[in-house]
């Protein structure tokens, strides 16, 4: 039985040939990329990381227009960080396209301030884990920490 391997429903769907297209028409523009994008659309990124090192990217860049594989919701932070600049959505869509998303997780959505709020005065939604599971989860965060550690991060003259 194949089990659910933690694919990312917006990532996932981020097109590599449609981006080269896209890189064409702004070649200029830094391509920023979250780790869980296709391989094809990792290697045209300048920039592969976390939400912090995206927003950090945009912030510190000189460039004022920006290709963005990752969930669109980003996009408000980016302007709030550097007003003025342009960002572009990583293309979802084209001949290999499937679109279920287009670039916006509705699971990510779910998580407001409000529904924050009440879990900390609340509490709930607890998980807990066997203490051997927990060790061994570390593996993979860590893991994913040396791979965002391992891709550049644009500089001001980097992008």
């Amino acid at each position: 039985m194949l089990m659910w391997q933690g694919a990312c429903l917006v990532h996932e769907e981020f097109k590599s040939l449609e981006l080269e297209e896209l890189r064409r028409q702004y070649p200029h523009a830094p391509v920023l990329v979250h780790p869980e994008s296709p391989a094809g659309v990792i290697a045209q990124a300048d920039v592969v990381g976390s939400t912090s090192a995206l927003i950090k990217a945009v912030s510190e860049s000189s460039a004022d227009t920006f290709i963005v594989a990752t969930d669109r919701g980003i996009f408000h932070r980016m302007r709030q960080v550097a007003p003025g600049k342009t960002f572009l959505e990583a293309p979802t869509a084209g001949n290999s396209a499937t679109c279920n998303s287009c670039a916006h997780c509705p699971w990510m959505a779910m998580n407001t301030l409000d529904r924050l709020m009440q879990l900390l005065r609340e509490g709930g939604n607890e998980i807990m884990l066997d203490l051997d599971l927990a060790r061994r989860a570390v593996e993979p965060v860590d893991r994913m920490l040396a791979f965002t550690a391992g891709h550049k991060i644009a500089s001001d003259g980097d992008a």
